[in-house]
């Protein structure tokens, strides 16, 4: 009989232990992308993903991403065609166009697009936390993806750090944080979300979206201009890396 009992709380202790490891994934997933082009290089395939088991899917825009240096090489190729240059206010609402174009192309509800204009290259935790909560009281229950807190660049580590504090008070339950595409050989991570076979083509489109140039429409190819090799990974690998 004490065999039989042993037997049915190791049976019981290890169903526990397996609902706990195959906890239901939550249908709804809110992403934070610090600057455009986070959202297709690091999160895309698992947006994707999302996308692909029919979930709800909304993506948020930290920063118009002015600060980046890539301003300079965008208006040297304006001046090469005989084109007025762009001012800081005009990148950055490029950035944005290009960020939008790539979210419609992945299939994202437009409903479920937030751009939001923290300041680039200084984005803090608390103001990241303000908008998760916020994001938190729309999207009740939902999983939420962050770039990871061990992401070197600063205003990535930021959505990492906000999101993890928000986890560790209970006020966030479900998380997931990201590698960027240039950190995939450097940083440990404990999966992968691939992009789904028949999705593949709107991962295609969604990098192309930074690589128009079209200066009547406001594309300068920002994104191309700025990190080529980023997007030559990203095709590459197709996958998001994520650590719990």
């Amino acid at each position: 009989m004490r065999v039989i009992y042993l037997s049915l709380i190791l049976l019981l202790s290890t169903s526990l232990s397996a609902c706990t490891l195959f906890e239901k994934e939550p249908d709804t997933s809110v992403f934070y992308a610090p600057h455009a082009d986070d959202e297709t290089l690091s999160l895309g395939p698992s947006i994707l993903r999302q996308i692909d088991k029919g979930n709800e899917v909304a993506v948020v825009l930290l920063s118009h991403g002015e600060a980046s240096q890539s301003i300079n090489k965008v208006n040297e190729n304006l001046q090469e065609k005989n084109l007025p240059p762009i001012s800081k206010e005009e990148f950055g609402d490029s950035r944005v166009k290009e960020f939008k174009k790539s979210v419609e192309e992945l299939g994202v509800k437009p409903e479920n697009v937030y751009v939001y204009d923290l300041l680039d290259g200084e984005i803090k935790e608390d103001q990241v936390m303000t908008i998760m909560n916020e994001m938190n009281e729309r999207y009740p229950e939902a999983r939420h993806h962050a770039l990871s807190y061990h992401d070197p660049h600063q205003d990535h580590a930021a959505s990492g750090e906000a999101l993890k504090k928000l986890v560790e008070d209970g006020t966030i339950q479900s998380a997931l944080y990201y590698l960027p595409v240039q950190e995939f050989e450097n940083l440990e991570y404990d999966d992968t979300y691939p992009v789904p076979d028949e999705l593949s083509d709107e991962y295609t489109k969604s990098l192309d979206s930074y690589r128009i140039w079209e200066p009547g429409e406001g594309f300068y190819r920002i994104g191309y201009t700025s990190v080529e090799s980023y997007f030559v990974e990203a095709g590459k690998f197709g996958e998001s890396r994520w650590h719990r």
